[in-house]
C-alpha cells in the first residue's frame, strides 16, 4: 500500500510554554525556535530554513486521569482524499476538517492549514494537516472580510471542501480552540 501522508511533527500539550520548551528542548535535543502562535504555541527545530519537530500548544487546564494529551500531525496534500483513505483503513473521522484559524478568530492572523481531527482503530486521535497556500490564505481572508462564516464556508472559500463531512453546523462551531492547535503544522 501506498503512503497516505508524512509524519510531520509530534504535538504536546502544556500549561506552561516556557517550562514544557525547555523540557521537551533538553529531552529531545532539539532547539527552540520562533512561534508563528505567540502565546499559543512553542516550537522545537530548525531556525533556517525554518522546520519544526515538535509543536507545545498551550492549554488551561492540567492533564487529569484522562488518556495522554498528545497527538500525531500527519501532513497530506488533500484533507479530503486523506480522511477517505484512513476511513478505508479502519480509522475514522473524529473532527470534521476545518480551515485555522477560522477568520475572526485572532484578529489580524491569516488562516494557514486545512485539517481534520481523525481516530486510528484503537481510537487514538491524530491530525491530517494540509498548509494552504497564499492565494487560499487570501481567498479565505476575503470571505472573512465579506462576513461570518461556518467550516464548509471557509473551506468552500479556500477551494477545499470536496465533501460534506457533516450536516448539524451547530455541533462544529464550537470546536474546542485548544485542540487547534496552530498548525504551521
Amino acid at each position: 500500500m501506498g503512503m497516505i501522508g508524512k509524519l510531520k511533527c509530534h504535538v504536546f500539550h502544556v500549561t506552561d510554554l516556557e517550562v514544557g520548551q525547555r523540557f521537551w528542548s533538553e529531552v529531545t535535543g532539539i532547539e527552540p525556535i520562533p512561534t508563528v502562535f505567540p502565546g499559543r504555541s512553542a516550537y522545537l527545530g530548525q531556525a533556517d530554513p525554518w522546520r519544526h519537530e515538535v509543536i507545545l500548544w498551550r492549554v488551561d487546564e492540567p492533564k487529569g486521569a484522562e488518556t495522554n494529551r498528545s497527538h500525531v500531525d500527519i501532513w497530506v496534500h488533500d484533507v479530503d482524499v486523506a480522511i477517505e483513505q484512513i476511513v478505508d483503513i479502519g480509522g475514522s473521522l473524529r473532527r470534521p476538517p476545518t480551515i485555522y484559524p477560522r477568520p475572526h478568530s485572532y484578529p489580524g492572523e491569516p488562516s494557514r492549514i486545512d485539517w481534520a481531527v481523525m481516530q486510528d482503530p484503537f481510537g487514538n486521535e491524530f491530525c491530517l494537516v494540509s498548509v494552504l497556500s497564499p492565494d487560499e490564505t487570501r481567498a479565505v481572508a476575503d470571505a472573512g472580510r465579506a462576513g461570518p462564516g461556518d467550516d464548509d464556508h471557509w473551506r468552500e472559500a479556500a477551494g477545499r471542501a470536496r465533501r460534506k463531512w457533516w450536516t448539524n453546523h451547530a455541533d462544529n462551531d464550537n470546536h474546542d480552540e485548544e485542540h487547534n492547535h496552530g498548525h504551521t503544522h
